[in-house]
């Protein structure tokens, strides 16, 4: 692959420049933008493109201008407030700036013979990951063009967290499948071509007051989480002050087949159990009588956000009494208290963090409000079937687990990402290690599996759950990060 690549300019002339307020859900990202930073992390979510048999490069320079004509949130950046210090609670005052007209650099890679156009695409797309966005002085997204010479395969494309989350990313997979790349099996069906919210709109409906109403709602719903939560336990001893954010990566045909299961014997959705298991292994390890949580919420329930090329998604606080539960009660306790906190939704998260300062000077003491499951279905849904014991522990000889190189890192001292669909499902931990042991995330993955297989073949009542999540497990070396 020719090490330096050629730029071909995409300019675009979409209309005149505006300004407006950050949205709720991007001053959340900008703050936890700023916050990787200094890590030398960034936020960025990553999409790779094979482009149809046929097309050039003048194609995908027509796609990628139509895309930046189409949702402005792609040609719009940063201003922070002048007064503020730019810190990672300070967004609440930046807003963001829509240009009308602008040039995005498209990089050309070139393959020789020696690399395949897949490998070479997916080096290039780590490269263009690599680098945290400057939100305030470039575009919210990255591209490169990757194949032979005069024969473009891939399209790689990295866009800053601050533009888009996972969901508004589904209205630029369409706009480019119909355009240029080949649509992949895990992609969801084309939607409407309505262009949806944009930025600008959603901060203005935020600013309406039915959004503010909701937002109330949802911060007293908060305050009542937060005076009913349990307290942080202090740091283990051993905890490193150095490598903070570690990854533990697990995947598990046991698991993948005990979460199926227990969703069948329960009647609640595979999110639910991953959710219910996460708050009984925390609360029992503490010996606390109630759980808590945090649940990234999606809010696309309204039609006019569906295909909005904008973050629509904040994390929502809620507990779960765990005390006398069996775990089917837990489970049903947790879709109930759940769908409360997924109703209200959005809310302007500087007040969140006040309200959060506020509650732990009331009590005295220190609150972890960031313990965090990221639920993220891919194509198709895990089977739901009832299993044996003896399916499970057949099964779990295959299971695998091993520290690995993190992409997104979150200020959490635990965050659980859940990559779902009916071939597996695989788990990663980000662990803070100022909080956490390299040891203990493996102890607290091992229980979690744990109890969903115990979970999946009876039902697991109060006094066996501790037992279970607290079963001792024989030491082994850590495995190396690879």
């Amino acid at each position: 692959m020719r090490t330096t690549p050629e730029h071909r300019a995409v300019r675009f002339a979409a209309g005149e420049a505006r300004r407006a307020p950050l949205t709720w859900s991007q001053q959340y990202y900008l703050a936890e933008t700023d916050a990787a930073r200094p890590l030398g992390r960034g936020l960025a979510i990553r999409r790779l493109y094979e482009l149809r048999a046929g097309v050039r490069e003048r194609d995908v320079v027509a796609a990628l201008r139509d895309l930046l004509h189409r949702f402005e949130g792609l040609r719009s950046t940063v201003v922070r407030d002048p007064a503020g210090t730019g810190g990672a609670d300070d967004c609440a005052g930046a807003g963001q700036r829509v240009h009308a007209e602008g040039t995005l650099h498209l990089a050309v890679h070139e393959v020789d013979g020696a690399q395949g156009p897949a490998e070479a695409a997916a080096a290039v797309l780590d490269e263009l990951a690599a680098t945290p966005f400057d939100v305030a002085e470039e575009w919210p997204v990255r591209a490169a063009l990757i194949g032979p010479a005069g024969l473009p395969r891939f399209l790689a494309l990295v866009f800053s967290h601050v533009a888009v989350d996972a969901f508004a990313l589904l209205p630029v997979t369409d706009h480019l499948v119909s355009a240029v790349a080949v649509r992949r099996p895990e992609w969801p069906p084309a939607r409407s071509r309505d262009a949806g919210r944009s930025p600008r709109e959603q901060a203005a409906a935020e600013a309406a007051e039915p959004a503010r109403r909701s937002a109330e709602r949802a911060l007293r719903r908060a305050a009542d989480t937060f005076r009913t939560m349990p307290a942080a336990p202090p740091a283990p001893d051993g905890a490193a002050a150095t490598d903070r954010y570690r990854f533990l990566s697990r995947t598990s045909p046991a698991l993948h087949q005990a979460a199926g299961a227990v969703s069948l014997r329960t009647g609640e959705s595979v999110a639910t159990v991953l959710a219910a298991a996460m708050i009984a292994v925390d609360a029992h390890l503490a010996d606390s009588p109630t759980g808590y949580l945090q649940l990234l919420a999606a809010n696309r329930s309204r039609p006019e956000t569906v295909n909005a090329v904008v973050p629509c998604s904040q994390p929502v606080p809620f507990c779960v009494p765990v005390a006398g539960s069996s775990f089917p009660k837990l489970v049903r306790a947790t879709a109930s208290a759940a769908l409360g906190a997924l109703r209200l939704g959005s809310y302007p998260p500087d007040r969140l963090a006040e309200l959060h300062r506020v509650v732990e000077r009331e009590r005295g003491v220190r609150l972890d409000i960031t313990p965090t499951l990221n639920y993220r279905p891919r194509a198709g849904a895990p089977p739901r079937r009832e299993v044996t014991a003896a399916e499970l522990e057949e099964s779990a000889a295959a299971g695998v687990t091993r520290w690995i190189p993190g992409d997104l890192v979150w200020r959490s001292t635990r965050y659980l990402s859940a990559d779902v669909s009916e071939s597996g499902i695989r788990l990663v931990l980000q662990v803070d290690t100022r909080v956490h042991t390299p040891g203990w995330a493996e102890r607290w993955t091992a229980a979690l599996e744990r109890l969903l297989c115990a979970a999946a073949t009876r039902e697991v009542a109060a006094e066996e759950l501790q037992r279970v999540v607290k079963q001792s497990q024989p030491t082994r070396q850590e495995p190396r990060c690879r």
